[in-house]
């Protein structure tokens, strides 16, 4: 297993990065979480709670009083068991994330092998609508941002300028979950949230997006360029679809053919699924 940490804004902000180490992953892949002022975001995965533990204790878990998960995937709400039951810390989540957050659940091999084994069970409490930092120093609005998972929230710090995204805009679209995955990701949703995030912080011309293990991205430019990426997508697979094309041979026109992300998922997250999900998006 590797850890780092990341500060930000004098040491006011940090992330907590963590990746599992194997033979099939040949760079690490990162989930991360985000502490600010006794507020953390997110609590990493399942297969990490053994460092995610030494990182509270080095913190001091006194000084942590609530943990907000910005979804219920397991690199993401993966601490969240031990944050409660150990630490006795206030888990708050979206009201579709309490019942999976509930039972808890298990996941196939592939994700196993990135993140651990299980998700644990925790009894989240339902997000208000705004949430404040301990010492109330900073306010955040919770955003409902669906499309990478239907119970996946932003919170916004507007007067500092700060969204805290995670795994709701990435860095690129070339593949999505869907196909018989537990996790259906869906495009049109997806360019929804992004736009609902770019009318949201109008005027933050300082704005900073933060990303789960991807760090953070300066600008709304940013947001731009994402939309204008899935559009030119949109666009294309329904041209390709329009000459007779079929979904496979959409892939091939567009991305070269699968790649090997999509073959070790079993077609899971793939890029099949990717031009599915743009083609059952009508065009306008």
């Amino acid at each position: 297993m590797v850890t780092k940490i990341n500060w930000y804004h004098e040491k006011e902000i940090i992330e907590w990065c963590w990746a599992s180490e194997s033979e099939l992953i040949t760079t690490p892949y990162w989930t991360s979480c985000y502490l600010i002022d006794g507020l953390l975001i997110d609590s990493g995965a399942p297969g990490g709670v053994k460092d995610f533990r030494e990182f509270i204790m080095s913190e001091g878990p006194q000084k942590i009083k609530t943990c907000v998960l910005t979804h219920s995937h397991e690199d993401h709400a993966g601490g969240a068991h031990l944050l409660q039951k150990e630490f006795g810390i206030t888990i708050f989540a979206s009201q579709k994330a309490l019942p999976i957050l509930k039972k808890g659940y298990t996941y196939p091999q592939y994700r196993q092998i990135a993140w651990g084994s299980e998700l644990l069970p925790v009894e989240a409490e339902p997000i208000p609508k705004s949430i404040t930092s301990d010492s109330t120093r900073y306010s955040f609005d919770v955003l409902p941002i669906p499309g990478h998972a239907p119970d996946q929230v932003a919170l916004i710090e507007k007067k500092q300028q700060w969204a805290f995204v995670t795994d709701g805009v990435q860095p690129k679209y070339k593949r999505i979950f869907g196909g018989t995955c537990s996790i259906q990701e869906n495009i049109s949703e997806i360019y929804q949230s992004i736009q609902d995030l770019y009318i949201f912080t109008e005027g933050m011309d300082n704005l900073q997006l933060f990303l789960s293990g991807k760090g953070v991205v300066l600008g709304r430019t940013f947001l731009e360029e994402k939309m204008k990426a899935i559009e030119v997508f949109h666009q294309s697979a329904h041209e390709f679809f329009n000459q007779g094309l079929n979904e496979d041979e959409i892939v091939q026109k567009m991305f070269e053919g699968e790649d090997f992300v999509g073959m070790m998922t079993e077609g899971e997250l793939s890029r099949k699924n990717l031009i599915i999900s743009l083609l059952d998006w009508p065009m306008k």
